[in-house]
């Protein structure tokens, strides 16, 4: 590869499994030349930001600024700032990973998605889409299956070598550009540019995101911005 292409590890990262696995997903795939984003690490997680922000926020405005940081991190930064969305679509399907998805495909991004679930909720293991509900495979521009059993250590690291070698070539297949600004036809849709826009006034200039000093200065924008940043949720009736 002459330019490392950028990909968005969308999956679950609540729980010690789902973190394992996703780390070693981005690892393998970074040892093999590509960069990756991976939310758990360079986004933030629930109730690590909000344990951060109520030094910065009063008790009431602690909630809705960890839903807009975070929603617009990952969705107008990392998103839009990497060229394949790959999604982890095992039961239950995550909705943040499918929203993701569904948005990246909006983008015109490459889209793939990956399956390691026996379960069979909407099907049968014998269907092209191994029994997963077809709306969000849909969403994807590519589709893998790859049950890992994981019987023995060696098993385990067969079969992962072989989910990151299927995902290498699929992507190999797809002939890739590395694009890092967003064209004018996805950016003049009203939807995606609020959402970009609202990155921008929260995210702009902060070298470290994760930093005292930075969290400090997304505090404040979120105060300075709370109207413009509140626009992108539904009105509750």
């Amino acid at each position: 590869m002459d330019e490392k292409l950028t990909i968005y590890i969308a999956a679950p990262l609540f729980n010690a499994a789902d973190t394992y696995f996703n780390s070693q997903i981005a690892e393998r795939l970074e040892k093999i030349g590509y960069a990756t984003n991976l939310p758990q690490r360079d986004g933030f997680e629930f109730g690590n930001l909000e344990k951060a922000l109520t030094d910065y926020l009063n008790p009431d405005q602690v909630g809705p600024a960890v839903q807009n940081v975070i929603y617009f991190l990952d969705m107008g930064v990392l998103v839009p700032d990497s060229d394949v969305v790959l999604a982890r679509l095992d039961e239950p399907l995550d909705e943040g990973a499918v929203v993701e998805l569904t948005r990246a495909k909006d983008m015109d991004k490459c889209t793939i998605g990956f399956r390691t679930d026996a379960r069979t909720p909407y099907g049968s293991s014998e269907d092209d889409l191994k029994g997963m509900h077809f709306f969000p495979a849909y969403q994807c521009n590519e589709f893998i299956s790859h049950y890992m059993p994981s019987k023995t250590p060696e098993e385990r690291e067969q079969q992962m070598e072989s989910l990151i070698e299927k995902i290498d070539q699929t992507i190999e297949e797809a002939e890739i550009i590395p694009k890092k600004e967003l064209p004018d036809y996805i950016t003049s849709n009203p939807n995606i540019n609020s959402i970009l826009e609202g990155a921008e006034l929260l995210f702009q200039g902060i070298s470290d995101i994760h930093s005292r000093e930075g969290l400090k200065k997304i505090a404040s924008r979120y105060l300075d911005y709370e109207t413009e940043l509140g626009k992108i949720k539904p009105k509750v009736r």
